[in-house]
């Protein structure tokens, strides 16, 4: 139903988010998890985007999030792959 979609992670300046993208930032390391964050205080469809639930590597962009939060509200699960060598976004769904 969805294709893939290649995007560039926002926050990525937030907490440990460098030091982890350096150290797992790789397409060796497989899938990411989603997180969902509903109370987030900045945005309420911020979705975390980690390595095993643990690492912090940044964000899902706040455009993509508002498509994906409600259905993984309603138990949709979804995941993310590294991808290297992205020039741009592709911001069409």
């Amino acid at each position: 139903m969805f294709k893939n979609q290649i995007v560039r992670l926002a926050g990525v300046s937030f907490r440990d988010a460098q030091p982890n993208i350096r150290q797992f930032g790789c397409a060796a390391i497989g899938t990411y998890a989603l997180i969902r964050e509903p109370d987030n205080p900045h945005d309420a469809n911020a979705i975390q985007v980690s390595l095993g639930g643990v690492w912090f590597v940044g964000y899902v962009p706040s455009w993509l999030a508002k498509i994906l939060a409600p259905m993984m509200d309603a138990g949709r699960t979804f995941i993310a792959e590294f991808v290297a060598g992205m020039k741009r976004p592709a911001e069409s769904w």
